[in-house]
């Protein structure tokens, strides 16, 4: 575990009636955070998510309290526990795309999942406009007895994120000098995956 200040994510999937996401968003946000808790973001989906489904990410220093969300708009709601494994300091505020990345690998691999993202960050972050907010690892197994980890990143536009993917051409107007290193290290990651999804997201106005 990180010597750091918030080391639980409490994160919260709730279920709106149709057509009301922006606003319990809103009204989430403008909510703010819990007691002794910080508002990691409220997140609106963009691709790969229902529309009538906003999350809401929370960050901890203790264990999470419970929280029922109450509106008459609110039909339902999913709560998870992660685990800090690297970053997830700071609040979410900078504008663009917020990609939730999913890995899942065997249980004695999140060490070296972690290791090798962390690693690699060093030079993607240097090369591309993306920056990672956190990543965590989901308390649960899955059926499968497998370990899930949660990487949320910023992204100016959904053209960076195509930039920042290792396996495609070279963005002709990015020199990108460590592609070699942060690619070859993402490449590695690849092999310990057993499954890998993403959303993409934006913050609540």
């Amino acid at each position: 575990m990180p010597d750091s200040s918030y080391r639980v994510l409490r994160f919260d999937e709730v279920i709106v009636r149709p057509n009301r996401g922006e606003e319990i968003a809103g009204t989430l946000k403008a909510g703010g955070a819990p007691p002794h808790a910080q508002l990691l973001g409220v997140f609106v989906p963009l691709i790969g998510v229902s529309s009538n489904v906003v999350t809401v990410a929370t960050s901890w220093t203790g264990e999470p309290t419970p929280h029922a969300y109450e509106d008459a708009n609110v039909v339902g709601s999913r709560s998870r526990l992660f685990d800090v494994l690297a970053r997830g300091q700071e609040s979410c505020s900078a504008e663009g795309i917020y990609t939730h990345r999913w890995f899942v690998v065997a249980p004695d691999q999140v060490g070296a999942l972690t290791e090798i993202s962390v690693e690699a960050w060093k030079s993607s972050e240097a090369d591309t406009a993306m920056h990672i907010a956190g990543f965590w690892r989901c308390r649960e197994l899955n059926a499968n007895g497998e370990a899930v980890v949660l990487m949320i990143v910023n992204y100016p536009s959904l053209s960076a994120w195509d930039e920042s993917r290792y396996w495609k051409p070279k963005p002709v107007h990015q020199a990108q000098p460590n592609r070699n290193v942060w690619g070859g290290l993402f490449a590695r990651r690849r092999e310990i995956l057993r499954d890998s999804w993403v959303t993409v997201h934006r913050l609540a106005t």
